[in-house]
């Protein structure tokens, strides 16, 4: 039987990290802005994950630039009372 995500990923002695990425993509004189969330253990594998998703992406385009602005993990805050009122589930 195949296993989930959730087996593989959590599985783990070290969860992945999760790691906010942000870039910019030129395509034939277009720019595209990109925030995406990625996770991986450190900075290389963070890095592999966002060359296979441009790949996906981009895989029609032939020559694309890409210019990263930050590669950060991300940390997780539990203050939950930032969004009384706001929203409703």
């Amino acid at each position: 039987m195949a296993e989930s995500w959730e087996d593989v990923t959590w599985d783990q002695d070290r969860p992945l990290k999760e790691w906010a990425v942000e870039y910019t993509v030129e395509v034939e004189g277009e720019k595209h802005h990109h925030l995406n969330i990625l996770y991986g253990e450190n900075e290389n594998d963070v890095q592999k994950r966002l060359f296979d998703e441009l790949r996906q992406s981009y895989s029609d385009s032939g020559r694309i630039n890409v210019t990263l602005h930050r590669m950060e993990e991300t940390t997780a805050t539990l203050d939950a009372s930032v969004f009384d009122g706001c929203f409703t589930p």
